[in-house]
């Protein structure tokens, strides 16, 4: 997704008509977008099948609450059983957390932006030098976001094989 992203970007600032510009501009905020939610919704299925079909706006309070509560009922238990230590399973807890509220907040700016290119087509995507923004948000920006995700997506995936959870 983030390839194709990437290419709407490129004839989006290549486009001479405001129209055009502003259809491949938005195309490439959503394929931004779909890309963390794409990475999102596989390391979630890794971890329970029945968490690959959660719907957009529902996986940040999936990942707030579900992930997070299973993480620190493991961790603790295995700090009640001696396999770990009590601050090496509060560290394990913290580490994921960060990661967990960080891609959930990536998730929820990146999916309001997707709605206001999906719903908002009154809100033009506009061109200042080589940069796209849509209201204030630019594109420099969105194509940050697969990257983003994937770095708290592998942060996420080394604390559940720690745990034994993946």
């Amino acid at each position: 997704m983030k390839i194709v992203g990437e290419k709407l970007e490129s004839w989006a600032l290549g486009q001479k008509d405001e129209a055009e510009k502003d259809l491949f501009g938005r195309s490439a905020f959503n394929r931004y977008y779909y890309a963390v939610f794409l990475s999102t919704r596989v390391m979630l299925g890794e971890f329970k099948a029945s968490w690959r079909g959660t719907m957009h706006a529902s996986i940040p309070d999936l990942l707030r609450t579900s992930v997070r509560k299973e993480v620190a009922k493991t961790s603790k238990a295995a700090a009640r059983k001696g396999l770990i230590s009590e601050a090496e399973s509060s560290q394990i807890i913290q580490q994921h957390n960060v990661s967990v509220r960080a891609l959930a907040g990536l998730l929820e700016d990146a999916y309001q932006v997707r709605i206001i290119a999906d719903y908002e087509p009154e809100i033009v995507v506009h061109q200042e030098r080589d940069v796209l923004s849509l209201d204030s948000h630019k594109l420099t920006s969105a194509k940050t976001w697969p990257d983003r995700a994937e770095s708290y997506c592998k942060s996420i995936r080394k604390v559940w094989k720690e745990l034994g959870l993946a």
